[in-house]
């Protein structure tokens, strides 16, 4: 698993073949309608339903720019793959789910930073810089 730092897509091999999965605003703001939970709230702990780690894995792969349109089928069927493949299943799919949050930008840089460090995953953008504010609370 790795990611690109310029196009914002997670690159993951399952079966030996590689997808790429990316979660843009618009499939944000669709995993957040089918789930009912606002996105925030899952970035602060709140427990994720299997049901919605696949839809992201899904949404992710669907529009990830594998020149193919997945149903939520195929996404269900490679997400159970994925969880097969993986050697910490479910928790892997979660893994996979919060570097997608995280590269997708709309948590900040150092939410990125931060879980990109978690999962073992080199952040290619590098350390954010602190703000002035956070220099200041830190002196």
């Amino acid at each position: 698993m790795f990611y690109d730092r310029l196009t914002r897509r997670l690159h993951l091999t399952i079966g030996g073949k590689e997808y790429l999965l990316s979660l843009n605003l618009g499939g944000l703001e669709e995993l957040e309608s089918r789930s009912g939970k606002p996105i925030t709230s899952l970035a602060s702990g709140d427990q994720m339903s299997l049901s919605m780690l696949v839809d992201a894995f899904w949404i992710g792969l669907r529009d990830g720019g594998n020149g193919k349109r997945f149903t939520r089928d195929e996404g269900n069927q490679l997400a159970s793959d994925f969880i097969e493949e993986s050697e910490n299943g479910f928790a892997d799919l979660a893994n996979v789910f919060m570097v997608l949050l995280a590269i997708s930008g709309i948590l900040g840089a150092a939410y990125r930073h931060d879980v990109l460090q978690k999962v073992g995953l080199e952040d290619k953008d590098g350390k954010p810089l602190e703000t002035t504010d956070n220099a200041e609370k830190n002196a």
